[in-house]
């Protein structure tokens, strides 16, 4: 019984050396000291200008905590913060702490930060040169006190409960994602490391992404190795428009999307300067508002007089696209417009927004342009389709009859040139009977008997 009551005991002065140190430490380590050091060595890291708020200690934490941060942008960019935020954790080892005054710290956590992200017409981004050589240099030590910085190598980091903006350099920022929160766990500059990024857009979408990053090593931000999967859900159609105006993408001039979502399982890999993403798209109910493709395809065709309206709406739209720097390419494209039919084909959308795509439209037996044209050849119902060519631009698209290759096209091209002359036009009746007429005249042709 003796060995037990002095085992309880030793036990007992333990936990209450324990807590007096919890207790007591706040007030003889004045944590303030280390922050012009923490500035240091974070600055050291990110090659930006760090500042920090007043420090206190958390034991029960196992942090210090400023009450704010603030990280300097690229003054390339912008004379506004790169970053703000409420609060800052540092995680550090309570042994030195405690009983050296020694500071090691290994995580941080940015509490309700705002990040602006700023893009140039070029395609850099501010956070391009954050970090760099010196990202993997301690800040140096003061050798003469017990109480320098010692062994600061960020192992995790996180991000809770923020804000990213996007925007063009020297413009107003276009899109705003909320309840930001990021992960990175076994941060090395040997090895990739895990990266977790979780966010809401303004129109209640979600966003989640799951990569692969690094190695740190001496590399810039935008040079570091990268390789995720991006899950887009439920994305209203106005942010994507916004998010495509900071990528520098626009749309037909005057125009704008409404409505509707869109729906994305993207693969990404780098380096982040370098991104290449590609996947499966799907928009759903999408207004494109201020354009008809249905007017533009009816002018081609010389039914201008089709009811088509002044929008365009995409019931659905799939494809698979890659996204590079160089610009985007859409493949296995198909568009079903309720006043037109279904599109089919692929294209690039370049960098300088210059528009090269091969499509082939089924009219739908409702489409007023169906209804004027009457041409099975175009229909959805076992027809060939009309080839079509859109080029120009994002903001000045432009629809021609493709009447370079298929035999609907060059049968397509001899009814528009007909159609395009008044005589031809008052004696057919229209573009159907004139193309009708043709095709009759082929089919009696090769009918015809061989002498």
């Amino acid at each position: 019984m003796a060995k037990k009551h002095r085992f309880l005991l030793i036990l007992g002065i333990v936990l209450a050396l324990i807590v007096a140190a919890i207790v007591i430490t706040p007030f003889f380590v004045n944590a303030d000291t280390f922050r012009p050091q923490i500035e240091q060595a974070l600055g050291s890291m990110l090659h930006r200008k760090v500042e920090i708020g007043h420090l206190r200690v958390s034991i029960l934490q196992g942090s210090l905590v400023a009450n704010r941060i603030s990280i300097s942008d690229d003054p390339t960019y912008s004379q506004q913060p790169f970053l703000t935020a409420k609060s800052l954790a540092v995680g550090i080892a309570l042994e030195p702490l405690i009983f050296s005054r020694r500071l090691e710290v290994h995580s941080l956590t940015i509490a309700s930060p705002q990040v602006q992200l700023l893009r140039t017409a070029q395609g850099n981004w501010n956070f391009d040169s954050l970090g760099g050589s010196a990202a993997a240099a301690p800040a140096p030590a003061d050798p003469s006190t017990n109480s320098g910085l010692q062994g600061f190598s960020v192992g995790q980091m996180a991000i809770t409960n923020g804000t990213i903006a996007f925007g063009r350099a020297g413009q107003p920022t276009r899109l705003a994602y909320v309840d930001v929160n990021i992960s990175a766990s076994q941060i090395s500059p040997t090895a990739p490391f895990p990266l977790t990024f979780d966010a809401d857009t303004p129109g209640h979408g979600t966003i989640h992404l799951k990569a692969n990053v690094g190695p740190v090593a001496e590399s810039e931000a935008g040079r570091l190795p990268f390789q995720g999967q991006l899950n887009v859900n439920n994305v209203p159609s106005e942010d994507v428009q916004n998010l495509l105006a900071v990528l520098g993408y626009g749309l037909p001039q005057g125009s704008s999307l409404k409505g509707g979502t869109i729906q994305a399982n993207l693969d990404l890999h780098g380096p982040f300067e370098r991104l290449v993403t590609s996947g499966p798209v799907k928009l759903t109910n999408v207004r494109l508002a201020g354009f008809s493709l249905a007017g533009e395809l009816a002018r081609a065709l010389g039914t201008a007089n089709a009811a088509t309206g002044n929008d365009t709406l995409v019931q659905v739209a799939s494809s698979d696209l890659r996204y590079t720097p160089n610009g985007l390419e859409a493949s296995n494209l198909n568009v079903i417009i309720p006043i037109l039919g279904t599109l089919t084909g692929s294209g690039t959308v370049g960098a300088n927004n210059a528009l090269n795509f091969r499509l082939v439209a089924k009219l739908a037996g409702s489409s007023p342009i169906a209804q004027l044209v009457r041409l099975p050849i175009l229909s959805q119902q076992g027809g060939g389709g009309l080839p079509l060519r859109i080029e120009g631009t994002t903001a000045h698209p432009k629809i021609v009859p493709d009447l370079s290759g298929s035999a609907v096209g060059t049968a397509v091209g001899s009814v528009i040139q007909q159609f395009t002359n008044p005589k031809q036009k008052q004696q057919s009746g229209g573009i159907g009977g004139i193309l009708g007429g043709l095709l009759g005249k082929k089919k009696t042709q090769q009918k015809q008997p061989q002498h």
